[in-house]
């Protein structure tokens, strides 16, 4: 702390220079791993101000990221979302990817730690496609972590040990890297939870085995060796095995030595877990109390949470007095993250808004000064012009003028009248959708619970709380509607190429047929409209799916080349083949053919039975 305060002291007597700018961040870094974090941020502010006043895009960028860290480390995820989210458009706006990947991925983690989860994915695909354009090792494996992380949340396991697996492969692409041996630990943590929370307790067991099996791990990294430990003893708690004990409280010893306050909170719930299906109601309780007040104490709600839930089975008698609690704070919880949710999106869409704004001023000033050039030559033509054409020239001028006024006017009326018709069959499907579905469910979830007006005790209550968790079903499903009317996964600020890989990946990994690809890279995708792309995209799948219901082939390849001003889709199988002419009255063939039309292109279908099927999609482009 001395030699870090003479260091910041030297710098007042600089004059702003790019090394003075560097020192700047070399001090700030000290005081962070000090974690005299108001002192980070006091030297952080100083070095934006002196990016602003020399205008160093890369100071400037370099300070918003680090004062995001700052309201990152103190739990303010909305402010540090603002910064981290400036930050962004600089590095973007400077080409500086590395720093770019690595402030979506922090931008990634806030809405995972928010729950929201397919924001989160949205963000980290993002980072991944820069990552690997890079060739970026370390960034790479991150993003396959978070986006396992993501699938976890909403529940799709098979995703998400797809991530988790491939990270655990990128992991030896890494074996020079000196956080090598933990990278794998977590990673095997990662799959343990995964099939814990599956309850596939097996597989989970044999995970965290292989993660505790790393070298040296509990000197490397003591936490993970703790986290890796007692997640082994509850997964052994699960399948009721007797050494399941001895795994708790060695994780729990480890944990209070390094003054682990998470990982004791939940050591304890899980020995008051352990002890409650023991029959030792003191010792559970004892352990139940311990937790719930460090959890209160330090903040951890979901901890917090799941002692209020342990109550209720531990005193069954105030179990409705538990219940209460419970559920004012899962209320309430709930109430504070959607409120955040909603303050992260609105800081995304402001800035945009800003830059925006800012990119249509600059272009105004230069569409001011072109017009002024433009005025001063029309008058200097127009003078030439005057002595050179009659009146009657003129009038025939005006009168096309005013012809092409008019059918630009009657365009825009044409298009207003197909917005409104639009917008006017959206309302009606929305309406339809939540009238069918949320409404259904919210009216039988409030007749299920009706019955704790007429009735209290402990086995009621239970089944009740049950249908307490249906009601963060139907949050999910109303949160499935708003995120499909606010995000379009065909929008030109989407990387269609990655959605188009996706789906290809999945046919290679989910059905037999050995699947062959190749995307040509000339493609210009973000000069397609929206409903183009959409319409190839769903000719591709429809026709993927016939293959893997009649087809039985063994091989299937998709290319798509570009040839001058024309895009060629060819699907090709080695299956059974079948009778063009009669299948052309099938719906799917239908539909392929209707979207084809509806693009301008042509599709073909060439096959025979015995010799399998090959299918062309011809698209112009401009």
């Amino acid at each position: 702390m001395k030699f870090s305060d003479s260091a910041y002291a030297e710098l007042q007597q600089k004059s702003n220079d790019s090394t003075l700018r560097r020192n700047h961040f070399k001090v700030a870094n000290r005081y962070f791993s000090l974690y005299e974090l108001e002192k980070y941020k006091t030297v952080t502010q100083e070095a934006l101000e002196l990016g602003k006043s020399s205008k160093d895009s890369s100071t400037i960028a370099k300070a918003l990221y680090y004062l995001g860290d700052y309201h990152f480390e103190k739990a303010r995820n909305d402010s540090a979302y603002w910064y981290y989210n400036k930050a962004e458009k600089i590095y973007l706006k400077i080409d500086d990817k590395v720093n770019l990947i690595n402030t979506i991925l922090y931008k990634a983690y806030i809405l995972l730690y928010e729950k929201d989860f397919m924001g989160s994915e949205t963000a980290t695909i993002k980072a991944l496609d820069l990552s690997n354009e890079i060739n970026d090792d370390v960034l790479i494996y991150e993003c396959y972590v978070n986006l396992g992380s993501c699938l976890l949340g909403l529940d799709n396991y098979d995703r998400a040990l797809y991530y988790h697996s491939k990270a655990l492969i990128q992991i030896d692409k890494l074996k020079k890297n000196p956080f090598y041996d933990i990278f794998k630990a977590q990673t095997f943590n990662n799959l343990g939870l995964v099939y814990l929370k599956n309850k596939q307790y097996e597989k989970a067991i044999e995970n965290f085995s292989k993660g505790l099996a790393v070298k040296n791990l509990i000197r490397l990294h003591p936490t993970v060796y703790s986290a890796l430990m007692d997640n082994l003893g509850y997964s052994k708690f699960k399948l009721e095995r007797i050494d399941a004990y001895e795994d708790f409280n060695k994780s729990l010893l480890i944990r209070d030595s390094i003054g682990n306050i998470a990982g004791i909170i939940r050591s304890k719930i899980h020995l008051s877990e352990y002890y409650l299906t023991k029959g030792n109601i003191a010792k559970a309780l004892e352990l139940n109390d311990e937790a719930n007040a460090l959890a209160l104490k330090s903040s951890y709600n979901q901890d917090l949470l799941k002692t209020l839930d342990l109550y209720t089975k531990i005193i069954p008698k105030k179990g409705l007095y538990y219940a209460k609690k419970y559920i004012k704070l899962s209320d309430s919880l709930y109430d504070l993250e959607r409120a955040t949710r909603n303050k992260l999106a609105r800081i995304e869409f402001e800035t945009d808004e800003i830059i925006h704004e800012n990119e249509v001023i600059s272009s105004e000033n230069k569409r001011i000064i072109t017009i002024a050039v433009l005025v001063v030559l029309f008058v200097a033509l127009l003078y030439i012009i005057l002595f050179q054409r009659s009146r009657q020239k003129e009038l025939i001028l005006i009168q096309d003028q005013q012809k092409t006024n008019e059918e630009i006017y009657q365009l825009m009326l044409d298009q207003q009248v197909k917005l409104d018709e639009v917008k006017h069959v959206e309302k009606n499907r929305i309406a339809r959708e939540l009238h069918d579905g949320v409404m259904n469910k919210l009216a039988s979830t409030r007749l299920n619970l009706y019955i704790l007006t007429r009735r209290t005790d402990e086995e009621t209550i239970q089944k009740c709380i049950g249908h307490v968790n249906e009601i963060q079903n139907i949050e999910k499903e109303v949160r499935a509607i708003a995120h499909e009317l606010s995000n379009d996964v065909f929008s030109e600020k989407s990387n269609f190429k990655s959605i188009l890989t996706e789906l290809l990946i999945d046919q290679q990994n989910l059905y037999s047929p050995d699947c062959t690809y190749s995307i040509d890279k000339e493609v210009q995708w973000d000069t397609f409209d929206v409903e183009i792309k959409m319409h190839i995209y769903r000719i591709l799948q429809e026709a993927l799916n016939n293959c893997n219901k009649y087809a039985n082939a063994k091989t299937i390849n998709v290319s798509i080349v570009k040839q001058e001003k024309i895009v060629t889709l060819q699907i090709r199988d080695d299956g059974d083949g079948f009778n063009v002419s009669k299948a052309k009255k099938g719906i799917g063939i239908k539909n392929m053919l209707q979207r084809s039309t509806a693009v301008n292109g042509e599709l073909n279908i060439e096959s025979e039975i015995g010799k399998g099927t090959t299918l062309f999609l011809k698209i112009p482009i401009k």
